[in-house]
This record gives structure tokens, sequence and C-alpha cells, in this order.
């Protein structure tokens, strides 16, 4: 990746979380609606190339976002669980396989911040249920804004 993607993920990174902070349980919301949008949108774009199943599915898919997004919150939040501990546990696993060693220690406990952070807020959106969805969301929110922070911090260090 380049150094301006690098940088653009980071922000997003922290953007992303800073609305879990601020928008808290309705953000999921939003991303839902955001998310059937684009679906549609896409789906559009299949009937302009004259791709018509791949466009009613997307556009079928889409809506049934729009229209259930709301209501699918907590099943949204096992899905993202799942899907941050997996790529935490895959990224740790391919860290520890390469045996990723910086020169500086502080460089080589950014490189296994990453997975360790996306394990966290895996566990932390999988037993949601233990704790106020609200303190989730906003716990989730810190370590997503200084996950863009060790981001942003490595795209600046690294050449």
């Amino acid at each position: 990746m380049k150094r301006s993607e690098k940088i653009t993920v980071a922000i997003v990174t922290m953007v992303v979380g800073v609305l879990l902070i601020a928008m808290r349980d309705s953000f999921i919301g939003i991303i839902m609606s955001v998310a059937g949008v684009a679906l549609i949108a896409l789906g559009i774009l299949d009937v302009f190339n004259r791709l018509i199943p791949p466009a009613v599915v997307k556009g079928v898919a889409g809506a049934l976002i729009i229209i259930c997004g709301w209501v699918l919150v907590e099943a949204v939040l096992y899905i993202v669980a799942a899907l941050l501990l997996i790529s935490g546990i895959l990224l740790l696993y391919d860290k520890i396989k390469k045996g990723v060693r910086c020169d500086n220690l502080l460089f080589t406990v950014l490189e296994y911040v990453t997975p360790a952070v996306f394990i966290l807020i895996g566990f932390l959106f999988l037993f949601h249920q233990a704790m106020s969805l609200t303190i989730v969301f906003i716990v989730g929110g810190v370590f997503t804004v200084a996950e863009g922070g060790v981001l942003l911090l490595n795209a600046f260090s690294q050449e």
C-alpha cells in the first residue's frame, strides 16, 4: 500500500472510532443504511452493464438491508465481531509466522498491536450482552481511534 493510502486508512479508522463514540448504537443502523444504498447503486450500475441477475440480487439485498437494517443491529454486531476476530487471529498468526521484528522495540510492539486490537474489539462486540451496549460502543470507539493512531504512526514511520 502507498503511504497516502495508509494515511487515508488511518484517518478513516479514527473517524469511525469517533463516530462509534459519538453515535453509539445508532451508528450500526446508519452504516447498514449506507451499505444498502451502496448495494442499490451497484445494482443500478450492473443494469447499465446489462448484468441483470447480479443487479437484481444487489438491489433486493440493498432494499432488505435498508428496510431491516435497523432491526438487525444484534446480528450485525455478531457478524462484525466474528470478522474482527477472524481477521485479528489471521493477522497475528501471519506476524508470528513471519517473525516480524524491528530494530526498535516500539515498532515491534506496534506491528503486533493491530491484530491485538482487532481481537480485543471482536471480543468486546461478541460479549456485548454482559455489558451495557453504550459502554461497548464507547470502549470500542476508543480502541478504534487508538488503532487509527497506530496505523498513522506506522504510515509515517515506514518508507
